[in-house]
């Protein structure tokens, strides 16, 4: 543990250098970080890194305003400035607050922890960060750290687990790493609670319906530079069906890397929301997923194209009734796309040349599976809850104690 102290003591030296070079400053905000300026609390403290685990957190943070009125004022933090940029409005129209996640370092941890007051933390996936951990064990007596969604594959450190009281992990797979780490002393609740990306899907179930106006017949999202080429051979595939498709790469910065294969291989391209047969509608924007999930017939999920690639959310695309096609790969998520593929609710596209006889799952089984997932997030969640509940009742005891006194 000192060692590990030490090394992010150090991960806040080299953060400061980095942070005077002006093109690294600029693109990352490390300052920011740092210094802040940090929200003012009490906060009940939401993190997470991807937009895909913001969304989550930002769905999770509606239900229970809802659910626990008295929970204090809502911080989501995040560890990317993209997504910061695309939570702010829906954030600030909800009354809630967000900001960039602080640095990992024992001096910036005490300036964050001093100034929001956090009386609880929820982790979002795998963001298992040892500086927000021994913080949260520091502050507190008991556990007040929740981690939701949990994925699971392996630590530096797990000695500050203790400050973990609810623990909700997407498979069984994920539960049982997590508890070996611990060295199976983890005391507090641990679940297989699914993935809470459907959580609020399944707190206000809609019927699985394709889309109305179903313009685009296949989507392609979230695809890496590392996956043009096997990409570019499905897209050809797909125009010389004259199909509608849209291709929405993963990051913005490796736009111009899609834009000249495409140009390479002579392919028609239009921007998004431009949709055409015969031609590639190419998404400029971040954040614009959903959108185009509703007017797609098919998604294919990128990230799962690359054996050194993570495959990326495809819950999305199944719970809107889109027809999902995943790659050879699927790192990160293995159990939850196999058991997919085992009941026939999503296809694996082997090689690309697949694409072009291409099946379609059955709905009933897509039903049937998303029944399922249903279930395991409402029954996790209530249990979530109920440490909520107790975690924010003893801050309000206390709170009526100090009063008192």
């Amino acid at each position: 543990m000192v060692g590990l102290n030490a090394l992010r003591s150090t991960l806040g030296a080299i953060a400061w250098v980095a942070s005077r070079v002006s093109s690294v400053e600029s693109r990352y905000k490390i300052r920011s970080r740092m210094y802040g300026p940090f929200s003012s609390g009490p906060c009940f403290w939401l993190h997470g890194a991807s937009l895909g685990e913001c969304k989550m957190l930002l769905s999770l943070a509606q239900i229970l305003k809802r659910d626990v009125p008295e929970i204090p004022r809502i911080l989501i933090t995040t560890q990317k400035t993209e997504v910061l940029e695309f939570l702010k409005p829906a954030v600030e129209e909800l009354g809630f607050e967000t900001s960039l996640a602080p640095l990992d370092s024992p001096a910036v941890m005490r300036r964050f922890m001093e100034s929001v007051q956090p009386v609880m933390l929820v982790l979002a996936e795998n963001e298992l960060w040892p500086g927000y951990l021994s913080a949260m064990r520091k502050a507190f007596e008991e556990p007040r750290v929740a981690l939701i969604s949990g994925r699971f594959f392996h630590c530096v450190d797990a000695s500050d687990f203790g400050s973990i009281g609810f623990a909700s992990m997407q498979t069984g797979a994920d539960l049982a790493r997590f508890m070996a780490a611990s060295e199976y002393s983890f005391s507090a609740k641990a679940i297989v609670g699914g993935d809470w990306k459907l959580l609020r899907w399944a707190k206000f179930p809609e019927e699985m319906r394709l889309p109305r106006q179903a313009d685009v017949d296949s989507a392609f999202v979230s695809f890496h530079r590392e996956e043009i080429k096997p990409l570019c051979r499905m897209l050809l595939l797909a125009l010389q069906k004259k199909e509608a498709v849209v291709l929405a790469p993963r990051f913005e910065e490796e736009l111009p890397a899609f834009r000249d294969a495409l140009c390479q291989k002579k392919m028609p391209t239009v921007e998004w929301p431009e949709v055409q047969k015969g031609a590639v509608s190419l998404v400029t924007e971040y954040g614009k997923l959903t959108e185009i999930f509703k007017v797609s017939r098919a998604a294919v999920i990128g990230g799962s194209f690359s054996r050194s690639l993570g495959i990326h959310d495809f819950w999305e695309p199944l719970k809107l009734g889109v027809v999902t096609y995943v790659g050879p790969y699927c790192r990160g998520q293995q159990a939850s796309v196999e058991a997919l593929l085992r009941e026939g609710a999503v296809v694996r596209l082997r090689r690309p040349l697949d694409y072009a006889s291409r099946t379609v799952p059955n709905p009933d089984a897509v039903c049937r599976f998303l029944s399922h997932e249903r279930e395991k997030a409402l029954s996790s969640y209530k249990a979530f809850l109920g440490f909520v509940r107790s975690t924010v009742l003893s801050v309000e005891q206390k709170s009526d104690l100090d009063g008192k006194a």
